[in-house]
């Protein structure tokens, strides 16, 4: 089964193809729109409209589309987040010497810096962040006792998994140098924190005020996690 990418209606299906060059696009019955329109665009256009934080576009993904790659998503995610942490520590590392701080805690950033602690602490980060959304929300079902149709553990994985690509951005000021990287990684976890909204409102049939009761204690946890 599918689902209208405009009001969230499930659908039997999305098109009809009459010959292998005809292919006629469905309306969806309760909003009279095309249940699907992303069908007859070509991928950078559906890659563009994620990037503008469309629930149509997140919809197509996350539900009508065949893509299964969310695993090689999450991977690059973590090495990204892990080397973007690793350039950090250079920077703290270079600001210690340069200000001579005790031996103790020059040795203790340094151990924290090893590539395989970062590695292993980024992927904690990770978990913690996912398995407590994924708690928080099967919480919220238990006590509302109703879920959305076609809600799945693994759906709302997989949507946070696209959701937090806003962090790749974060490479772009390691390879640009970027003189403020405060301000412009506060803009990146702005970005970030849109995407998981959306997303996660896909998957849960929920507003964004709601949805973002339902992420909050992921971010607390992987704020506390990171420090």
């Amino acid at each position: 089964m599918y689902i209208c990418i405009n009001c969230g209606t499930e659908c039997k299906e999305l098109f009809r193809r009459y010959c292998p060059s005809v292919l006629k696009i469905l309306k969806c019955e309760k909003c009279g729109l095309l249940a699907d329109k992303y069908i007859e665009y070509d991928p950078v256009i559906v890659f563009v409209d994620l990037i503008l934080i469309e629930k149509p576009a997140y919809r197509h993904l996350l539900y009508n589309s065949n893509f299964k790659s969310y695993w090689k998503i999450s991977i690059i995610l973590w090495l990204a987040e892990s080397f973007r942490a690793w350039s950090l520590c250079d920077i703290n590392e270079t600001e210690l010497t340069a200000s001579k701080v005790d031996l103790i805690q020059n040795n203790g950033l340094q151990d924290y810096c090893n590539i395989y602690n970062l590695l292993l602490h980024t992927a904690l980060a990770f978990a913690a962040f996912i398995c407590t959304i994924i708690v928080v929300t099967e919480l919220k079902w238990f006590i509302i006792g109703k879920k959305p149709y076609k809600y799945s553990v693994k759906d709302l994985s997989c949507a946070l998994i696209v959701g937090g690509c806003g962090k790749l951005l974060g490479l772009l000021g390691i390879v640009w140098q970027h003189i403020a990287s405060g301000p412009y990684y506060l803009l990146i976890q702005g970005y970030t924190v849109l995407c998981l909204l959306t997303a996660y409102s896909v998957i849960c049939k929920s507003g964004r005020g709601e949805s973002l009761i339902g992420l909050i204690a992921g971010f607390l946890l992987y704020g506390y996690i990171c420090i």
